[in-house]
């Protein structure tokens, strides 16, 4: 195998490390049921909190608004099967257009994300 090659290897292994360590520190931390899209939805909001589900998506590569809509919720106070929730998302109405919803981590989701930021440094 080429220099390049074994580089691009070790990057990738490197990069799915640091993601089986993030769904271990999530799981101990929230919930065993949070999933790799689940991080990838907090990670979206935490980097562009307030945007609509919508414009959410653009940043969410192969998530269908549909599955947005479900983790979002179930991310939130109430779960899509209306049990309670984490807690770390929550949803408000857009003020110039109360059909949109715009996306916000709670305070919850803030300390989880600046946990989770802290502990992937260590």
């Amino acid at each position: 195998m080429s220099r390049k090659a074994t580089t691009h290897v070790d990057e990738v292994t490197a990069e799915m490390q640091q993601l089986e360590k993030a769904l271990r520190f999530a799981r101990s931390n929230l919930s065993a049921d949070i999933t790799a899209q689940r991080l990838l939805i907090l990670i979206g909001v935490f980097f562009h909190e307030g945007l609509s589900q919508r414009e959410l998506l653009s940043f969410l590569d192969s998530t269908s608004v549909t599955a947005l809509s479900r983790n979002i919720a179930d991310l939130s106070s109430l779960t899509t099967k209306k049990l309670p929730g984490p807690g770390l998302l929550e949803l408000r109405a857009d003020p110039l257009n109360l059909r949109v919803k715009r996306v916000f981590l709670t305070t919850k989701g803030r300390r989880f994300m600046r946990r989770w930021i802290a502990a992937s440094m260590a």
